[in-house]
């Protein structure tokens, strides 16, 4: 597990007594505050009466009825008066595909009268069909325990899409993005989620005015690379140190929000880079599909040759950390150690925040 993740629930997940401070009247107000915003991503303002009590630490009646109303839609039987591990692990799995949903949110709201297909579009927007029709049940048809999601556009992508297609009586070249099939997919993405999930999808995209950017690098691959503006240069010199090397940047994780509160921010538990915007988590791809995972990365430096090269890069750049040099072990994590300076820090995680929850 990331030491830098900004995610409250995904740290207690290891602790024994999760269930028992994520219940009805418990006094954890930090977790409870945790799983609000959460559940407010996620779809389900209505229900926790959002408007009213915002994310306020309180398990109350309308927590109760936001978990019940997920679980009832992700396929869990509860009464909502506590949280589980079992479905706290599904609510962080649907949360984490939100950044791809609000790609295919962006294509779902834009003028197909001009014909869009997936294999013309970015590698964020072919990863997010693709981590989508995994999440369905096409990961065989795309091989995707072999390749993942990696933004390229091939005969595993084509023939993953025509069947869902298919599947639901739409005649598909697995390539164009016609009405019909984006409205299916839109249509599949609200039986997990709630009806406001997207009423935050413009914030999370990049528009004029912005901190956040998507930046797609040629030897990025992954969940899209969600950043600051002012981190770009890095995550440049990250691209060009993984090409010299002949590695590809699988991203897991990059930007991350924090507890959304009607026109404020609260401060974060920890001053993670991660919440600025200045920070990814990655593995590595090699030597035509190898993966150099945490357990692998770990080993540095007796690592096979190109991640090796890729990671004392990263090691002797001005600029950038690796987190495998971290007195509590990361290897997975590269920064800019924006929060030696939480002057800094506090600067650009209240531009970064206030442009995801608030929209400026």
């Amino acid at each position: 597990m990331c030491t830098e993740c900004s995610n409250i629930m995904e740290a207690a997940l290891s602790e024994a007594n999760f269930s028992s401070r994520l219940k009805k009247g418990s006094d954890d107000t930090v977790l409870i505050t945790d799983l609000q915003r959460v559940l407010f991503e996620l779809g389900f303002r209505k229900e926790l009466k959002w408007d009213r009590y915002n994310a306020d630490g309180d398990y109350g009646s309308a927590t109760a009825a936001a978990v019940k109303a997920f679980a009832d839609k992700n396929g869990v039987q509860t009464s909502g008066q506590s949280v589980t591990k079992v479905l706290a692990k599904i609510m962080l799995q649907r949360h984490d595909f939100l950044p791809e949903l609000y790609v295919l949110w962006d294509i779902h709201k834009s003028d197909l009268r001009t014909r869009k297909y997936i294999s013309k579009g970015t590698r964020t927007s072919i990863t997010a069909v693709q981590v989508l029709l995994n999440t369905l049940g096409y990961g065989a048809e795309l091989k995707f325990a072999r390749f993942g999601a990696d933004g390229l556009y091939g005969n595993n992508t084509r023939k993953a899409m025509v069947r869902y297609a298919a599947d639901n009586g739409i005649t598909s070249d697995g390539d164009w993005l016609s009405r019909p099939l984006i409205d299916l997919m839109l249509k599949d993405i609200n039986r997990f989620y709630g009806k406001d999930w997207s009423e935050l999808a413009l914030q999370n995209l990049p528009t004029s005015g912005s901190p956040l950017v998507l930046y797609e690098g040629s030897r990025f691959q992954g969940k899209p690379c969600r950043a600051d503006i002012q981190f770009l240069p890095r995550l440049k010199k990250i691209n060009q140190l993984a090409a010299a090397a002949d590695v590809w940047v699988h991203i897991t994780s990059s930007f991350r929000t924090t507890t959304n509160v009607n026109g404020a921010i609260v401060p974060p538990a920890t001053f993670s880079n991660h919440l600025a915007g200045h920070a990814i988590d990655m593995n590595l791809v090699y030597e035509n599909g190898k993966w150099a995972n945490s357990s692998v990365l770990r080993q540095f430096p007796n690592v096979p040759g190109p991640v090796q090269q890729f990671l004392q890069a990263v090691i002797d750049e001005p600029g950038l950390r690796w987190g495998g040099l971290f007195n509590t072990r990361d290897p997975v994590h590269i920064d800019d150690h924006l929060n030696k300076d939480l002057t800094k820090w506090r600067k650009r995680y209240d531009a970064m925040q206030r442009a995801v929850q608030l929209g400026g």
